[in-house]
């Protein structure tokens, strides 16, 4: 009778293990930048009653940057 070897998690393709860090290591930025983005879209659109078409517009942000921090 002969044994036959077990496959260990050693064994496994190197792709697989990258792709498992990459997620491992990128879920939590990737959360966090999408809940900043539906964040700014509610208080934006559903709070503020705005357009969705300006939630994500730079010039809009220069604005209210300007606004904040202006001298007067």
């Amino acid at each position: 009778m002969s044994k036959k070897p077990k496959k260990t998690p050693a064994s496994r393709k190197g792709w697989v293990k990258a792709i498992r860090m990459t997620i491992k290591w990128t879920w939590i930025p990737v959360t966090c930048a999408a809940a900043l983005a539906a964040g700014l879209a509610i208080g934006y659109v559903y709070i503020g009653k705005q357009s969705m078409d300006d939630v994500f517009e730079i010039s809009t942000w220069r604005h209210l940057f300007d606004l904040v921090f202006s001298n007067t």
